[in-house]
């Protein structure tokens, strides 16, 4: 009989970049388990979109079934994380999932998983030999088929230009984790990848508007406010028209497919980069120091989740702003 497989701690490419942002964050996440009660702007957005986006590569209808899928599953988080379901964050993701089916849609890819979970060995590139403190855990957005081909699909969502040329292709295509760590997983997974499909929507910019000020209302001689002014907050409704008429206006701002490819030697060095991350991972927890990085405080601008905990404004241990997570890695399954 094979020798049972010894349940390691795992590290997922998340936990990875965590540490290496900053190793003071990774402990308040990863080490301690704790976790922010409410997630920021992106964040939210981000789950809504993502869920959505799940349920739509898992439907295995027309378009117009994808679309009711996906919508369904994101008013479904909505309901289940009313803490974090703000309505202007569901209408900019609802209006990007119909623009995204009327842009893809007919494409014509054969969905074979989505969310495949993999739990592979962390192994240095050197020698070969399977790590003793750590293995590899993730999921995969979706995997597919299209022309005898198989892909690995990655979504993500961003704020960065995604048109052709743009600079955030140039990062995705050279350095993207996530890419080199999935490509490589799929393949010890038992699946021939062909390349990632790199899948990207830009976050809406527009803004709910806001009633104008009293004191700041100008009328005219008729007893009407300004053109430029507002007597109510814009309804979820209201902004919901905006944000699909720029989106109309301009798809390709907002859509956006690119293949990536990983050669022999890229994925050696990434491997060579994941086994020193873990290394030093390792390190600081036999140290039980996990150093600062105020380089990282601010990011993506906003403040680190944890920065006023850093900076002594607050406690770690404070329940009305942090909660104790039951995994360490919330996204997957159950840890073993």
């Amino acid at each position: 009989m094979p020798a049972a497989r010894v349940h390691l701690p795992t590290l997922s490419n998340s936990a990875i970049s965590c540490y290496r942002r900053c190793p003071r964050e990774f402990r308040y996440r990863y080490v301690a388990l704790r976790r922010p009660r409410r997630k920021s702007e992106a964040l939210r957005f981000g789950s809504f979109l993502h869920a959505g986006l799940n349920e739509w590569w898992r439907c295995d209808g027309d378009a117009g079934d994808k679309l009711s899928c996906a919508i369904q599953a994101m008013r479904t988080r909505a309901d289940e994380r009313p803490e974090d379901a703000d309505p202007f964050d569901l209408v900019r993701a609802e209006e990007l999932i119909l623009g995204y089916t009327a842009r893809w849609g007919e494409e014509g890819y054969t969905t074979l998983a989505v969310e495949h979970e993999f739990d592979v060995p962390l192994v240095n590139p050197e020698t070969g030999r399977e790590s003793k403190t750590y293995r590899v855990r993730g999921a995969i957005d979706a995997i597919a088929r299209r022309d005898g081909k198989t892909y690995q699909v990655e979504h993500k969502s961003t704020s960065s230009d995604i048109t052709q040329g743009a600079d955030y292709w140039r990062r995705v295509s050279a350095l993207d984790t996530q890419v080199s760590t999935y490509q490589s997983a799929m393949r010890a997974c038992g699946y021939d990848v062909a390349e990632t499909l790199y899948d990207v929507v830009r976050k809406v910019a527009l803004r709910p508007l806001k009633a104008t000020p009293i004191e700041s209302r100008k009328y005219t001689k008729e007893g009407f406010l300004y053109k430029t002014q507002r007597e109510n907050d814009e309804t979820p409704e209201e902004f919901r028209l905006r944000v699909r008429a720029a989106i109309e206006e301009d798809p390709a701002r907002y859509f956006a497919r690119g293949p990536v490819v990983r050669l022999e030697h890229d994925e050696r060095e990434h491997a060579a980069d994941t086994w020193q991350a873990a290394a030093m991972i390792r390190m600081s927890e036999n140290a039980n120091h996990f150093p600062r990085n105020p380089g990282s405080c601010e990011r993506f601008g906003r403040w680190c989740d944890y920065f006023d905990v850093c900076s002594g404004i607050a406690s770690i241990g404070d329940e009305s702003r942090f909660r104790t997570a039951e995994t360490a890695h919330e996204e997957l399954s159950k840890e073993i």
